[in-house]
C-alpha cells in the first residue's frame, strides 16, 4: 500500500494540517489523527503542479490537499491527455516559445493573407453608390483644409482629356469616370483616384507633363485602382471588416463621415500598385499606344522638385516600371 504525506486545509481557515492519504479500491482514504474520511476517485479534482510546487487536489466539501509525492498522480489514475499537455506547455520553457512564435505567426498569416482577402470580397459588394458617396465626401473635405483649388486650366481642357481617359476604358466596366482637375500647390505634380470613378488631376502635374499620351498612361493607371476597388479595399482592411458590413448593408452616412481623411492619407500597397501598372499597360496596348508612356511619366514626376510623395512613395521604383512585363523601353523622349 502507497502512504502519501499532504497537507490539508478546509477552504476557510489559512492554516494547514498533516494528513496521510493512500487508496482503497475506488477511494482515496484521507487519515487525519484519529479521523478517516473516504473520497470518491471521480469526485476529486486534480491540479498539476508545476516545477517544484507540490500537485492540488480539490475535494467535494470544498477543503484541499497539497502533495508533493508526484506518486498522487498514479494513485488517483493519472492524468487525462488535455492535463498531460497543459502541464507539458507549462513546464517546457521550449514548448512556449514554439507556442508564441506560432501564435505570432498565426497572426501574421492572417493580416498578409486572411485579412486582404476578406476585404477583397467584401469591397465587391459594397455598392458603386457608396463608393461614390465616399469621393464626393473625400473631395470637399480635401477642398475646405485648402489642399485642393479651383483649376487653373478651362473646362474645354478637362472635357478633352475626359475624352481620351473614357475612350481607354472597357464598355462594360460598372464606372462613370469623372475628371476633375484641381490646382493643389502643396501636393504638387500629382494624379489619384477616388473609390467611385473619381480622378483628380492636379495643374502641377498638367505643367510636368506636356504629352497627352503620357498623362493618359496616368489616367490609366488611376483607373487600375478604381476597377480593382484598391482604394476601397485597402480601406476596409485598415478601418476593419465591420466598416464593410456598415456600407454594404447598413446606414452609412456616419462611416462617410469619417471616412474622408481616412481615405485622403491612404497609400495603397507595392501589389495594388503593380496590379494598376499591369491594367495600364493593357489598357494601353489596346489602344495601339506604348505601355513605355507609364514609365516616362513617372520619370518626369519624379524629377519634378514639388512632386507629390504620396503618388511615388508607394509605388515600385522607376526601373522597374520603365520596362513593362520586362522589356526594354527607349529612353524617355
Amino acid at each position: 500500500m502507497v502512504i502519501l504525506q499532504a497537507l490539508w486545509r478546509d477552504g476557510k481557515q489559512p492554516q494547514a494540517h498533516a494528513a496521510t492519504l493512500y487508496r482503497h479500491d475506488d477511494e482515496l482514504v484521507l487519515q487525519r489523527q484519529a479521523h478517516a474520511e473516504h473520497w470518491r476517485l471521480d469526485e476529486i479534482r486534480l491540479e498539476a503542479g508545476i516545477d517544484s510546487l507540490p500537485d492540488l487536489l480539490h475535494l467535494p466539501d470544498g477543503s484541499t490537499l497539497e502533495v508533493a509525492d508526484r506518486r498522487i498522480r498514479a494513485l488517483l489514475g493519472g492524468l487525462s491527455l488535455a492535463d498531460r499537455s497543459a502541464h507539458w506547455l507549462q513546464q517546457s520553457w521550449r514548448a512556449m516559445l514554439l507556442l508564441s512564435v506560432a501564435s505570432v505567426a498565426v497572426l501574421w498569416l492572417g493580416y498578409r493573407y486572411l485579412l486582404p482577402a476578406s476585404a477583397a470580397v467584401m469591397a465587391q459588394l459594397v455598392p458603386v453608390g457608396v463608393e461614390q458617396a465616399m469621393a464626393d465626401s473625400t473631395l470637399r473635405w480635401m477642398e475646405r483644409s485648402g489642399l485642393l483649388a479651383p483649376s487653373q486650366h478651362d473646362d474645354a481642357r478637362r472635357q478633352q482629356l475626359q475624352a481620351r481617359l473614357q475612350s481607354l476604358i472597357p464598355p462594360d466596366s460598372p464606372y462613370r469616370y469623372r475628371l476633375l482637375l484641381r490646382d493643389a500647390p502643396v501636393i504638387g505634380a500629382n494624379a489619384f483616384a477616388l473609390p467611385g470613378g473619381s480622378i483628380i488631376v492636379t495643374d502641377q502635374l498638367l505643367q510636368r507633363i506636356d504629352d497627352d499620351n503620357e498623362l493618359l498612361a496616368v489616367l490609366a493607371h488611376e483607373a487600375g485602382h478604381v476597377e480593382a476597388r484598391h482604394g476601397l479595399r485597402d480601406l476596409l482592411q485598415s478601418s476593419g471588416l465591420l466598416l464593410a458590413v456598415t456600407l454594404i448593408t447598413g446606414d452609412s452616412s456616419t462611416a462617410l463621415a469619417t471616412l474622408p481623411l481616412a481615405l485622403a492619407n491612404a497609400s495603397y500597397s507595392r501589389e495594388h500598385e503593380r496590379e494598376a501598372d499591369r491594367y495600364a499597360y493593357a489598357r494601353l496596348r489596346a489602344h495601339g499606344l506604348s505601355p513605355c508612356l507609364l514609365g516616362y511619366s513617372l520619370q518626369r514626376i519624379s524629377s519634378a522638385a514639388n512632386s507629390g510623395p504620396a503618388w511615388l512613395s508607394s509605388h515600385p521604383d522607376t526601373g522597374e516600371r520603365s520596362r513593362p512585363d520586362g522589356q526594354s523601353c527607349p529612353p524617355a523622349p
